[in-house]
């Protein structure tokens, strides 16, 4: 019997055939469905950048320490930190996932931000669209996720 093999790239949009489920989790039905591979990645880095390290069930080490900065004095090695928690768990969990960049800005590089921290995440599937996330923490425990 044989197989045929279809790359990464051939695989964009099947309206009979979900490739997962989107985040948030809201749809017509319980769940909003995706149909291509770049709304796929883009569930899924939500999806481990918002979930804490222990929060799931069997797997312990899936998700971020991403949430436990926002009470971390807002300092220049802060930076370093967002990016070392970032990077491990993508490449770990996520190793299709291609980080192009972290951009983080906070208080000191624009003042308006008082006591907040802003994180753009751009990121591709193996080359074929980048998308871009963008993580706003402030003072509140208020987080937005763009």
């Amino acid at each position: 019997m044989a197989y045929q093999v279809i790359g990464i790239e051939d695989v964009f949009i099947s309206n009979e055939r979900p490739l997962g489920i989107g985040f948030p989790f809201t749809g017509p039905a319980v769940f909003k469905s995706v149909y291509t591979t770049s709304e796929q990645a883009l569930s899924r880095m939500k999806t481990l950048l918002l979930t804490r390290k222990g929060e799931r069930y069997q797997l312990p080490t899936f998700g971020t320490n991403l949430l436990d900065i926002l009470f971390e004095p807002n300092l220049s090695e802060l930076k370093e930190e967002i990016v070392d928690i970032i990077t491990g768990p993508v490449s770990y969990w996520l190793p299709d996932v291609n980080l192009d960049a972290i951009d983080i800005v906070t208080a000191e590089d624009d003042p308006t931000l008082d006591h907040q921290i802003k994180i753009s995440i751009t990121f591709s599937v193996t080359s074929i669209e980048t998308e871009t996330i963008t993580i706003t923490l402030d003072e509140q425990n208020n987080l937005q996720v763009a």
